[in-house]
Parts: C-alpha cells; structure tokens; sequence
C-alpha cells in the first residue's frame, strides 16, 4: 500500500510541474483516497505514508481474524445485487459502474450470491485475487484500530475537495476526512456514484494518476462522453495536452 501511494504521489507531483495541473476536484478508489489527502495537503507526505502502512497492516490482521473472499459481478444493477445479498452474510463492497459490483464476505457466502446471480442473468461472476473481504464488516476490527492512528495525526482542511468513496460527496473538513477514512475500510466504496456527482459539477475531463487504467476504463463505462486520460509513464505526461 505504501508504494502505491508513493506511486500515485510522485506521478502527480511531475504531472503538475510539467503542465501545471490544477484540479478542481479529486476522488481516489480505496487506496487511492489517500493519495488524494496527501496531494490536498490534508497531511504530508511521511504522514500518509505512516497512515497507509498502518491500514495495511490492520487490514492484513482483520483478513487473518476474519478470512473472506471477493467477486466481481457484471449485467445486474444495483437493486439486483441488493435484494441478492439481503440475508446472505455477503456485502456490496465496490460499486464500480452501474453494471459492474463487487461483493464480499465468507467464501461460502460469496460464491452463493455469485450463483445466484448468474441465475439472474448476470453476464459473469469473477472472482477476484484479494486476501480478504474489503470494504466489507469482516474489516470492522480494522476500522477500530485506524481510529488511534488518524487521532495521531494533524490533519488540515483540503485544498481542492475530495469526494468520499462512503458518500459520492465533497469532503470540506479535516473532520470529516477522518471520519471517512475510518468508515472507509468496512465500507462499500460508491465509485459510480462518486463520478456521476463530479459529472454533475460540471467536470468533463479526468485524468487517472498511479499504476494501472483501471479506473479510466470504469469511467468510460459510466459516462461515455467525458474525456478520460491515464498518466502511468513519462510518454504519458509528454503527451498529454489539457486544451485538447
């Protein structure tokens, strides 16, 4: 987790020296919130670093304790999925598009959900390489020990807002950033309902900054008519033009 924030971080720090980057509103998935703290200057830095290994190593405790599995579902909507879990002891925990849904819990309960999906008319169920139930109340006991580590720190009110993965609102306050990394760990990341509100204010242009075009290809799936760049590599950021 700490090298990906780093990742994340040092590419945003090239990219605004480079084309003087100036967003007007930032949104990470999971991990990647972080790295929006630290380029929001609501902590340092070391600080977040210090955070994020911290989380890393509540969270690997959590999936000793509690021992869980993830799937992705695709081509049912949100309601589906909902009434599909309900009494299942299996949660949402990522809603990435409008047809793409992570769920979480026991492995048992979350192949039983998946089952029950394709009976549905789910397109496919993919069962994801994770060593635990994120974003899921299997995390709960994480979430309890992240509260000691963010009470540490000295958090400041964000430069540019953050809209939470918890809400798919604008976070404002160094309060409400601690009360969201804290939610966050056992909580369903809202990453459609994230984007559609920045969508709404009026953004039509993202760009995605760490490893990988994960969430590139998932904002495209939401709205196909935003313009959508991913900076992984120096090439990246020589190409890339603001105005086009």
């Amino acid at each position: 987790q700490p090298i990906m924030l780093a990742a994340g971080f040092a590419t945003y720090k090239i990219l605004s020296e480079e084309i003087s980057l100036s967003p007007s509103s930032m949104a990470g998935h999971s991990l990647g919130e972080y790295t929006a703290l630290a380029v929001a200057d609501v902590l340092g830095i070391g600080d977040t670093a210090l955070l994020v290994e911290e989380r890393g190593r509540l969270m690997q405790e959590a999936c000793e304790q509690k021992p869980g599995s993830m799937a992705a579902v695709l081509g049912l909507d949100l309601v589906i999925m909902e009434a599909l879990v309900k009494d299942t002891g299996a949660y949402i925990s990522n809603v990435n598009t409008q047809e793409q849904i992570v769920i979480s819990g026991e492995a048992l309960d979350v192949k039983r959900v998946c089952d029950k999906a394709l009976g549905k008319g789910a397109k496919k169920t993919i069962p994801l390489k994770v060593s635990g139930a994120f974003h899921s109340q299997l995390m709960s006991s994480a979430s309890e020990g992240l509260v000691e580590a963010v009470d540490r720190l000295d958090f400041k009110n964000p430069s540019v807002p953050i809209v939470a993965n918890c809400t798919g609102k604008p976070l404002a306050t160094s309060d409400e950033l601690k009360g969201e990394l804290i939610t966050q760990i056992s909580s369903c990341v809202q990453w459609s309902r994230s984007i559609r509100y920045m969508i709404g204010t009026g953004i039509s242009r993202f760009i995605e900054i760490g490893p990988g075009k994960v969430l590139s290809g998932l904002i495209k799936r939401i709205d196909r008519n935003v313009k959508v760049t991913s900076i992984n590599t120096e090439d990246d950021i020589k190409q890339i033009n603001l105005n086009d």
